[in-house]
């Protein structure tokens, strides 16, 4: 096991590395250590120690609340984006998102022929 300073100081060296590369594309990083721009270092800190504190059910179960919200989002922004798409159109698209579009087109076609037998 990793002791705790070995631990913080592989998180800085890839923390400056990642905010390195940020500068060579052009782009700021937000703020050193993940933090994003709009969060204080002390709302971070709480953040951080509240996070520590949960077990690992909870962080899993939190993950899972995380990633059912973004996929709701991203069906809610192909609504908006195709407002006269049905279900299986937002799916569709939804798959073509996910998986670039020669992949959704092949699952498509699969999907298709499942169905018609």
């Amino acid at each position: 096991m990793l002791e705790p300073e070995t631990a913080r100081r592989m998180v800085a060296i890839r923390e400056a590395r990642r905010a390195a590369r940020c500068l060579d594309r052009g782009t700021p990083p937000s703020r050193l250590g993940g933090t994003p721009a709009d969060t204080s270092a002390a709302a971070q800190a709480v953040q951080d120690a509240l996070q520590r504190r949960l077990s690992p059910a909870e962080t899993l179960a939190q993950v899972a609340r995380l990633s059912r919200m973004v996929d709701q989002l991203s069906i809610e922004g192909l609504k908006m984006r195709h407002p006269t798409a049905t279900d299986d159109g937002i799916r569709d698209l939804r798959a073509e998102l996910r998986l670039g579009r020669d992949l959704a087109a092949r699952v498509s076609a699969a999907r298709r022929n499942v169905s018609q037998r």
